[in-house]
């Protein structure tokens, strides 16, 4: 029977199985990486930032957010979100354990006049206490929310909606993708991160939840040696490591790169979910 159990521990198995999880690294680790690209994050943030807008527009639509709410937006980064969620609404607090990644937040939100509507918060989601303290709470494409303990976690922080993003379907970085063949022998896996194991848990608590679909695609320009950097660090993640897999990274990108830049295509689709912390419909007029 698909119950609430079923949906949970089809999650579990989903991270349990993937391809990655034997290898995945710990949260230091993660830290340190996010620490060292936030600033190449950033770009890619400001490239992209039409997609980012897009969806927080529809959220205000949808009345999902309004110019009074204070959001909690869980696992910011660089303020992917952080940033067009402030625009939109009275106040927002970035939670990433990165530091780097909210100093670059801080850096951005003075360049688009927001400061006073952002604050960073330096901790981990399972830390900060499990009260309503936040109109929307809020997170996209991270990892804290990966169960249904950190998923029913926001329910208890928001006062009113929360809204999770996710993938729908596989993540598609051509780049990415490839290399991770090359160097692991089978193509990388994504099901952990799909928007489907929330989506169905939800329902089964009755909480009715809304969901919206957006599909884009995005291309980034970065250099071979940025490349190399960034992929071997990233593989260090997973356990390979050393003179002869950086060997590997540097030549099959060196094979990919034209003049010394490197394109990195993204595809995917991301499903945006969102319901009441009280279980109550969204009523949309």
């Amino acid at each position: 029977m698909c119950n609430t159990k079923f949906w949970t521990d089809a999650w579990q198995e989903a991270r349990d199985t993937c391809c990655q999880a034997p290898r995945y690294g710990s949260k230091q680790d993660w830290q340190h990486f996010w620490n060292t690209f936030a600033e190449l994050h950033a770009l890619r943030n400001r490239q992209s930032h039409s997609i980012y807008n897009t969806i927080v527009e529809g959220l205000a639509a949808d009345r999902v957010i309004s110019p009074f709410s204070t959001v909690l937006d869980i696992g910011c980064g660089a303020g992917t979100y952080t940033l067009p969620l402030a625009a939109k609404t009275r106040h927002v607090t970035g939670l990433d354990t990165a530091d780097k990644m909210l100093a670059i937040l801080q850096s951005e939100a003075v360049h688009e006049g927001l400061t006073c509507r952002i604050d960073p918060l330096n901790t981990d989601w399972l830390d900060l206490p499990a009260e309503p303290a936040y109109d929307v709470v809020f997170a996209a494409n991270t990892t804290a929310i990966n169960d249904y303990d950190s998923l029913m976690k926001m329910n208890a922080v928001s006062r009113g909606i929360c809204c999770l993003i996710g993938f729908a379907g596989s993540y598609h970085s051509k780049v990415r993708t490839l290399l991770w063949g090359h160097l692991m022998g089978t193509p990388p896996e994504h099901a952990a991160f799909d928007i489907q194991y929330p989506f169905n848990i939800l329902y089964q608590e009755r909480y009715l939840p809304n969901i919206k679909f957006y599909s884009y695609q995005e291309r980034y320009r970065e250099t071979l040696a940025c490349m190399i950097e960034y992929y071997t660090s990233y593989f260090k993640l997973f356990g390979l490591e050393g003179a002869e897999t950086t060997a590997k990274i540097t030549d099959f990108l060196a094979n990919r790169a034209i003049e010394d830049y490197c394109n990195e295509l993204i595809n995917t689709t991301i499903g945006v979910l969102w319901w009441r912390a009280d279980r109550k419909t969204v009523i949309l007029e």
